[in-house]
C-alpha cells in the first residue's frame, strides 16, 4: 500500500497527487482521481474513495479469461532487461502445474547466457529443451524446434532475444520468427504472443508496447519485477490506453514467484 500514510488523518490534495505521481500514475489520471476527494476524508475512507474514483475514470476492458489448454504455443518477446528469460522459467513451472506437458525452444542464439539459463530451468522442471547452433538464424531454430517437439509436447514456449522496439532490423527479425510459426506444419490450436515489461520503467512502457505492437500482434502482457519498484501506478495507464490484457505479474526470482493479474487485487496492493 503506497498510500497508507494518508490513512487516519487529514491530508492535502496536492500531497496525495504528488504521491500518485511518484508511484508512476500518469498526471492526467492523478488529477482526475483526486479531484472529487474531500479533504475531510479520513482513515480507510481515503482508500475506498481512491479505488472508487480509479474504477470510475479508468477504461477497464472486460477481456475473456485466458484458457491455458493443450496444443498451445507461446511466443515470448520483450526488450533487453525486461525479465523475459526468468519469466519463462516461472511460466514453464505454471504450465507444469496445470499438467500441460510444456517444452521450450531457445531462439536467443546470440546470448549464450540466455540459453544456459533456459537449459537450467528446463532441467530443474524436467521440461524438454531445444536450442539451435550458436548465432543460427532464430526463425530457423523456431521452425525446426516446432517440428521436433510438436508430437512430443502439448505446449511449446519460445524464448526470443531481447530487443529494442526502435531497432528495425531486430523487429523485422521478430516478424520473421512469427511467420515461421504461422507457416509451420503443426496443429497447435492457440498461438499467443506475450510481451514482458519491467515494472521499474513506469510510463516508458507505453512506447515499448506501441513499438512492438507496430510490428507484431500482442495477445497479453507480463509485468515483471513488481516487488522492486515504485512505479506500480503506471499499470493504470497501460490498462486504460491499450486493448491488451495484463496476464501475469512476476515478483521474485523463484519459479513460484508468478501470479495471474487481477485488477481488484492490483488496486489493493497499489493503495
Amino acid at each position: 500500500m503506497f498510500f497508507k500514510k494518508f490513512f487516519g488523518k487529514k491530508y492535502e490534495v496536492s500531497e496525495l497527487e504528488d504521491t500518485l505521481y511518484e508511484n508512476g500514475v500518469e498526471p492526467k489520471f492523478a488529477d482526475i482521481i483526486v479531484e472529487s476527494l474531500s479533504k475531510k476524508t479520513k482513515g480507510n475512507d481515503v482508500r475506498i474513495e481512491l479505488k472508487k474514483n480509479i474504477k470510475e475514470n479508468i477504461n477497464i476492458k472486460n477481456f475473456d479469461a485466458w484458457d491455458f489448454s493443450d496444443k498451445s504455443l507461446y511466443l515470448i518477446i520483450g526488450n533487453n532487461g525486461s525479465g523475459k528469460t526468468t519469466f519463462i522459467g516461472k511460466f514453464l513451472n505454471f504450465l507444469n502445474k496445470k499438467k500441460l506437458n510444456p517444452s521450450v525452444i531457445a531462439a536467443d542464439t546470440f546470448r549464450a547466457a540466455a540459453m544456459e539459463q533456459l537449459e537450467h530451468f528446463a532441467t530443474k522442471l524436467s521440461v524438454k529443451f531445444y536450442k539451435g547452433l550458436d548465432k543460427e538464424d532464430p526463425a530457423a531454430v523456431v521452425f525446426k524446434g516446432i517440428q521436433i517437439l510438436k508430437n512430443q509436447n502439448s505446449t511449446i514456449v519460445i524464448d526470443t532475444s531481447g530487443r529494442q522496439h526502435n531497432n528495425k532490423n531486430l523487429m523485422d527479425e521478430l516478424k520473421k520468427i512469427s511467420n515461421a510459426i504461422m507457416k509451420g506444419d503443426h496443429d497447435f490450436k492457440k498461438i499467443k504472443t506475450l510481451l514482458t515489461l519491467d515494472a521499474n520503467i513506469g510510463l516508458a512502457s507505453k512506447q515499448i508496447i506501441q513499438g512492438f505492437k507496430d510490428y507484431i500482434s500482442i495477445d497479453g502482457l507480463v509485468i515483471n519485477k513488481v516487488d522492486s519498484n515504485s512505479k506500480y501506478g503506471a499499470l493504470l495507464t497501460i490498462i486504460n490506453d491499450f486493448d491488451i490484457p495484463i496476464i501475469f505479474e512476476g515478483y521474485g526470482e523463484d519459479v513460484e514467484d508468478l501470479r495471474m493479474f487481477e485488477f481488484d487485487k492490483y488496486l489493493d496492493r497499489l493503495i
